[in-house]
């Protein structure tokens, strides 16, 4: 634990100050995200009256296919408005799911495109900005804050949205989402450091490096 808290004494105060942010953004696009894939199973059959393994698969191929696309136009426009470009659609994906209603429930299909795209977004480009900060030796620590805030938020969210649900009904699981995706959007509205620099490469590989330095 002392060793934790002496690399991260070692950023200046702003950049100390990001790394809070950043981490903290993660925790909370996981306690939404999580909490849809956790708790669809339950949501889509008894309240849109359709299967839920289709909705996911669509998210997930949606995402395996916007990886590279993703990486690529990030390097453009730079990580941090990447995610917040992600952080957007999500919250307007989670958000319109709670309109619709078993007769609107085909629609569903479409909003778990791109809600793949938008979760590709921020998964591509937000561990990157945490280990932008580390210096060369503090890698593998910076790699442990940002997996022990995803982790803690998987664990948390199904139990917190699951009582959510039980005190009040299945509807809340879509607000439950877009306000805790909308949360993390304000967090990295104040993010000022963790963002590569943008630079032209001369080849696909090199536009995924990180300058370590």
């Amino acid at each position: 634990a002392e060793k934790l808290h002496e690399s991260v004494d070692k950023l200046s105060k702003e950049k100390k100050t990001s790394l809070i942010l950043i981490l903290f953004s993660v925790a909370l696009w996981f306690m939404g995200y999580n909490a849809v894939t956790t708790k669809l199973s339950d949501y889509a059959p008894k309240v849109l009256e359709m299967g839920f393994s289709l909705p996911l698969l669509i998210a997930q191929g949606t995402a395996i296919v916007a990886f590279i696309p993703v990486g690529l136009l990030s390097t453009k426009i730079g990580r941090k408005r990447a995610i917040q470009i992600g952080v957007v659609l999500l919250t307007i994906c989670f958000g319109s799911v709670y309109f619709l209603k078993p007769s609107s429930a085909f629609i569903m299909y479409f909003i778990f495109a791109l809600t793949g795209a938008a979760w590709a977004m921020i998964n591509v480009n937000s561990y990157p900005m945490v280990v932008e900060l580390a210096k060369g030796s503090d890698v593998g620590k910076y790699t442990g804050f940002y997996y022990t805030f995803s982790m803690a938020a998987q664990i948390l969210t199904p139990i917190l949205s699951g009582i959510l649900m039980d005190a009040t009904d299945r509807t809340a699981l879509f607000p439950y989402a877009t306000f805790f995706v909308a949360m993390a959007f304000i967090t990295m509205l104040f993010v000022k450091h963790g963002d590569a620099k943008v630079e032209k490469k001369d080849s696909l590989i090199e536009n995924f490096d990180v300058d370590m330095d």
